[in-house]
């Protein structure tokens, strides 16, 4: 049984491994449009920073998550990595369906956030507060998109966002 487990565990390292390179390989900084898409160029733009400032809330809140000292800032930086990878899917999803490929943020964005700081709390808060209003900004520009599915995704996410955001001031101010 033991044996069993172990080579497991090792096929499963090996399969999450050569998908880090394959991903990495195939990495883009840039939105991909197909020929025959739809898409326009503030519609474009949108995917962009969507896609990169969603990840970016995963990524960052992963990696500072066992520097957090507050149980309310743990609980929602976890709350930030379930809601933002929901929303990245949906955004994905429909990025698919438009014939759009996203680009794929470096996990260097979350370097900074590993070491363990005496203000980690703080820091994120603040970051968090001003990745929110960007993200705001970026999606009330899309809930006024001429395409139907775009607008309406941006517009279902946005009370998500102004949620994130009137917690992290939340947890800011008490904190």
């Amino acid at each position: 049984m033991k044996t069993k487990t172990l080579t497991l565990c090792a096929l499963l390292a090996g399969v999450v491994s050569i998908s880090t390179c394959l991903l990495a390989a195939n990495s883009s900084h840039e939105v991909h449009v197909a020929k025959d898409s739809s898409v326009k160029g503030h519609d474009k733009t949108f995917f962009e920073k969507a896609a990169k400032s969603g990840e970016k809330e995963v990524i960052v809140s992963r990696a500072v998550l066992p520097n957090l000292s507050n149980p309310e800032v743990k609980a929602f930086a976890e709350s930030m990595i379930t809601d933002h990878t929901a929303a990245n899917a949906g955004l994905k999803s429909l990025a698919t369906s438009k014939g759009v490929t996203l680009p794929v943020l470096e996990s260097k964005v979350g370097e900074k956030w590993v070491e363990k700081t005496k203000n980690a709390d703080e820091n994120y808060l603040e970051e968090m507060i001003s990745d929110h209003k960007d993200a705001i900004d970026l999606f009330e520009k899309a809930s006024k998109s001429e395409d139907p599915e775009i607008a309406a995704f941006a517009s279902s996410t946005l009370p998500k966002l102004q949620h994130h955001l009137a917690t992290a001031k939340a947890l800011k101010k008490s904190h």
